[in-house]
């Protein structure tokens, strides 16, 4: 018998994290897995088809056999369901699992050069620590700007909230830090949008109508 960890996104399997032979070996990794699941930016939404939002959780699974009796679980509404296998294999347990999220930074190839937001905080902390060098952070629509006079960061999000969401955890590290030489502006105002349309295109000579964009699909 072969005992798995697998890992799945809305209910889709994505990959194999851990196999054995034993029912307890297995349930042992499932939770050395879960515990070491420390993420800073968990990934909410997946750009694939459209975008829209993910879940994701890991899985102990077993190869169905005859007699085996499926789960009975609760959707997000209260309503009781009979778990379906996994194609060929029976899920014995599982719990949400978190994806630390990648961005589009300006500047680097947005598929094979996707830094986590831990990189992204150590650009911001760039001349951070200087009084003199004041850095602004707004959000525009998707996009999150980090401007001052010299220097220019753009993060691509894949749509507003994102960028939202973004904005206010980098605010909270730097309020923990103690970093007094970041001004969070939140979203832009319907004035500062236009300002920042024009900032961007002097940055990057993008059209305006690819700054316009409201998501990281066309």
């Amino acid at each position: 018998m072969e005992y798995r960890v697998v890992l799945v996104a809305n209910g889709e399997y994505k990959k194999t994290l851990h196999r054995c032979r034993t029912r307890e070996t297995a349930f042992i990794n499932f939770h050395r897995i879960k515990e070491a699941n420390k993420v800073l930016f968990p990934r909410k939404l997946i750009n694939t088809k459209g975008i829209k939002p993910v879940k994701y959780q890991i899985y102990i699974t077993k190869p169905t056999e005859d007699g085996d009796v499926f789960r009975t679980l609760r959707d997000d509404y209260g309503k009781l369901y009979k778990e379906k296998p996994l194609g060929d294999w029976t899920i014995l347990h599982s719990e949400d699992y978190q994806i630390e999220e990648t961005f589009w930074l300006y500047g680097f190839n947005p598929k094979k050069e996707r830094p986590t937001i831990a990189e992204i905080v150590k650009r911001l902390m760039i001349g951070a620590h200087s009084k003199k060098m004041v850095k602004q952070i707004i959000v525009v629509h998707n996009k999150l700007i980090i401007y001052n006079e010299d220097q220019f960061d753009m993060v691509l999000c894949k749509n507003m909230e994102d960028a939202q969401r973004l904005h206010h955890t980098l605010a909270k590290i730097a309020k923990k830090q103690k970093i007094k030489s970041l001004m969070f502006m939140g979203t832009a105002s319907k004035v500062m949008v236009g300002r920042m349309y024009d900032l961007v295109h002097e940055k990057t000579k993008w059209p305006y109508t690819k700054i316009r964009r409201r998501n990281t699909r066309p």
